[in-house]
């Protein structure tokens, strides 16, 4: 199995030594991360409410008018939205939006995982085991890619990745969408695994009992034409072919549909996990300019010439991936981390930052 070289600065470290870090975290004063470092309820609930209304208004217009086009920009817009809920999904399974674990699971999945059939704490584990063990075996995402083969084989053209996106859009790969959807499907209980269950069933049979069946085509068309081909899109910005995350900066066009809720800090979500996507961009401030930002084109080029390596390859080895700093802690971890790290109770904390990737 052969192994990438790093396209970007990101990756210029040797790989990591037994349960240490790939490369130094710039240091963060303590009490600014802390401050970073809140949930916040409103913030969440503002960006949600806006992620809705892009999804509903089309939808309103479409059951209005009746018309073709409206019908089609509805099925735009519920792929662009259900993107963004996904990545409010995510701020949720890091509880970002408040200290009330239960009410913060059940907002998470009540507006975000349920109407797409996925539990809350299924994903979390799904996505924790991504930071703990980034670009190893064990990382979850990895096998997602694996799954996925050749999508994301290097070295891969502008044309390559396109193709791929195009053929999304055309329901060429449905069976792959499928198949990947299952992987966070089954709850980790019955209670888990239950609600999503529910809520679906919910919401098509009022739909039926209103005569709207036509939402629920407009909405499966929206995730398998519009959202997931933007979501093939984005994974190629965060990981391919580095082993640890890219430092990309992105226009804001780009922003609104493709990385949306400032994920195009995706190495500073790595390096500080529980500062919210709303405070990313303060938090790349403070980290300072190393390693350096790099424009999203960057990676593109870098990717046409990368050494041949199949997807999912992975970086290291298991005993090599990058720990929590909580190494105790399970892959859904259920403890306040933010109180036991500032309380001193972290293994191996540094006196003025933090590390989880």
């Amino acid at each position: 199995m052969s192994t990438a070289v790093p396209l970007s600065p990101v990756a210029s470290a040797k790989p990591p030594s037994p349960g240490g870090p790939a490369t130094a975290t710039p240091e963060v004063d303590k009490e600014q991360l802390r401050k970073l470092m809140q949930p916040s309820f409103w913030q969440w609930t503002i960006r949600v409410a806006i992620d809705w209304t892009m999804i509903v208004v089309p939808l309103v217009i479409a059951g209005v008018t009746r018309h073709w086009a409206a019908y089609a920009f509805a099925v735009l817009m519920c792929g662009i939205g259900q993107h963004r809920l996904a990545i409010m999904a995510h701020e949720g399974a890091h509880r970002q939006i408040t200290r009330n674990k239960r009410l913060n699971d059940f907002l998470t999945g009540f507006f975000c995982l349920w109407p797409f059939g996925n539990p809350v704490g299924a994903y979390r584990r799904f996505h924790f085991s991504h930071h703990r063990y980034l670009n190893t075996e064990d990382d979850a995402e990895l096998r997602q890619k694996v799954q996925s083969t050749p999508a994301y084989d290097l070295p891969a053209t502008r044309w390559t990745i396109l193709k791929y996106f195009v053929r999304d859009v055309c329901l060429l790969h449905w069976k792959e969408l499928v198949s990947l959807s299952q992987r966070v499907r089954p709850g980790i209980d019955l209670k888990d695994g239950s609600w999503p269950n529910l809520w679906m069933l919910a919401a098509v049979g009022m739909l039926l009992y209103f005569g709207q069946w036509w939402v629920i085509v407009v909405w499966y068309l929206g995730t398998a034409m519009v959202f997931w081909p933007i979501f093939r899109l984005r994974l190629w910005s965060e990981h391919v072919g580095t082993d640890d995350a890219h430092r990309i900066h992105a226009p804001w066009y780009t922003r609104l549909w493709m990385l949306p809720h400032n994920t195009w800090c995706h190495y500073e979500h790595h390096r500080f996990p529980q500062v919210p996507c709303w405070n990313l961009v303060r938090l790349r401030k403070l980290m300072g300019p190393s390693p350096k930002v790099i424009p999203l084109t960057e990676i593109l080029v870098a990717i046409e010439s990368a050494p041949p390596t199949k997807s999912g390859a992975p970086f290291g080895s298991t005993d090599q991936a990058r720990r929590l700093t909580r190494s105790d802690v399970p892959a859904e971890v259920e403890a306040d981390w933010e109180a036991k790290y500032f309380s001193g109770e972290v293994q191996n904390a540094p006196a003025t930052t933090t590390r989880t990737s």
